[in-house]
């Protein structure tokens, strides 16, 4: 069963396992499965951010994800809206986006709480709300987002 689940792993986050991945020691990296629905929420630090993916029922996809939290400070860039930027993975989060919570110094697995109710998951960060996943709408609301954006919806 683990030799199945890290190769669903593996296909879903190939850059965990990639010899030249950009990773550092010790970054955020959840599994959470609810028991009574099946559902499984994982959490991974990229090289600027936190994200969380709520897989597909039969474990196969990514259903929905949403923006947990950076990093790294937010940066200003050239096209600091992101509006056609697809790939916000790759940049850090930029500063017209950020908020008072966006940035999270020396985040650890520790410190992330997952709360499974019937139609939503709660994620918190050192006991504070950072991020509800609605499971029927498919849509994640981020305390870390200072506006709705390509990253995601600002949880109010």
């Amino acid at each position: 069963m683990k030799t199945f689940f890290l190769s669903v792993i593996d296909g879903l986050f190939p850059t965990l396992t990639k010899e030249n991945s950009i990773k550092k020691e010790g970054s955020v990296f959840l599994t959470s499965t609810n028991s009574l629905t099946g559902r499984t929420l994982v959490i991974e630090e990229d090289a600027y951010s936190v994200w969380a993916h709520m897989l597909s029922s039969d474990k196969e996809s990514i259903d929905f994800e949403g923006f947990l939290c950076s990093v790294v400070a937010p940066k200003l860039s050239k096209n600091d809206t992101l509006e056609s930027t697809k790939d916000t993975k790759e940049m850090p989060l930029p500063t017209s986006l950020s908020n008072y919570y966006s940035y999270v110094r020396n985040l650890k697995n520790e410190d992330i709480q997952i709360d499974w109710e019937k139609d939503r998951v709660s994620v918190y960060i050192r006991n504070v709300p950072y991020m509800i996943m609605d499971l029927n709408t498919k849509t994640s609301y981020s305390k870390s987002l200072a506006k709705d954006c390509i990253y995601g919806n600002i949880l109010k």
